[in-house]
């Protein structure tokens, strides 16, 4: 087991210095530096175009730094940390053909998980699936769809979860049960958890602090606790972060 895996309360399960990601002149992700604690849920709010997906996919290593550096589950070793981080970058890909449950045998095996059978079940009754986990994912909504990938995204037992939008589109049952099923992962599990999302009203229901991402610049973050102490009005502040009159 490498060096940083199960963190205590306070540890940096993400840390990023400088970290930077250009496209020619374009710079995605300028010079963030960013520490994500153990137990947290940490919500990146940004418009769209704003750099939060490209900031991720530099964590998960779907995309090549450009400059500055990155930490994930206390260490350097970001190959092993990657291995229990668990993710949902867009739209969850399935094959539409097979089953929920099916779905889910097949990425176990990727991942090299034997006597995978108990571990799936468990999960599907997780993300209240189990009873239609032998249908069609062709058949499925999208919250179900989304629901699926996030218990796909728990198969390899992770102590980190990074999830781009994954309640963009849903409807407001759906956005609930995913909610539920985020902060009894979190709670429960100790799941450390990065989101993003541009429902700002259910952000508020979920993270424990906030990132705010402008051009590719973190530009301001903020606790729970802070908000609450200085009776601040989390909308205002956002829009006023992206520079945003409330008057537009």
């Amino acid at each position: 087991m490498m060096g940083g895996l199960n963190l205590e309360m306070g540890s940096n399960v993400i840390y990023t210095k400088n970290l930077t990601k250009k496209y020619g002149k374009k710079c995605a992700v300028n010079s963030i530096s960013m520490e994500i604690k153990k137990g947290d849920i940490y919500g990146l709010i940004g418009r769209n175009g704003a750099g939060k997906t490209s900031f991720m996919r530099l964590l998960l290593g779907m995309t090549k730094v450009t400059d500055g550096s990155i930490e994930l589950l206390g260490g350097t070793d970001l190959e092993n940390a990657r291995l229990k981080t668990g993710s949902i970058i867009e739209t969850p890909a399935f094959y539409e053909n097979m089953s929920a449950y099916k779905n889910m045998m097949y990425r176990s095996k990727l991942l090299g998980m034997s006597k995978a059978h108990d571990k799936i079940d468990e999960l599907l009754k997780l993300v209240e699936l189990y009873d239609v986990k032998n249908q069609k994912v062709d058949d499925y909504s999208l919250g179900m769809r989304q629901k699926l990938g996030i218990a796909t995204a728990l198969l390899n037992d992770p102590e980190l979860l990074i999830l781009d939008e994954p309640i963009n589109g849903l409807d407001p049952v759906a956005i609930a049960e995913v909610r539920k099923i985020l902060k009894k992962v979190n709670k429960e599990q100790g799941v450390t958890i990065l989101i993003s999302s541009h429902i700002l009203g259910e952000m508020q229901k979920l993270a424990t602090r906030y990132g705010f991402i402008v051009n590719g610049e973190l530009v301001s973050e903020i606790s729970e606790e802070e908000i609450e102490a200085k009776n601040i009005d989390l909308e205002s502040y956002s829009l006023k972060m992206m520079g945003v009159s409330e008057d537009e």
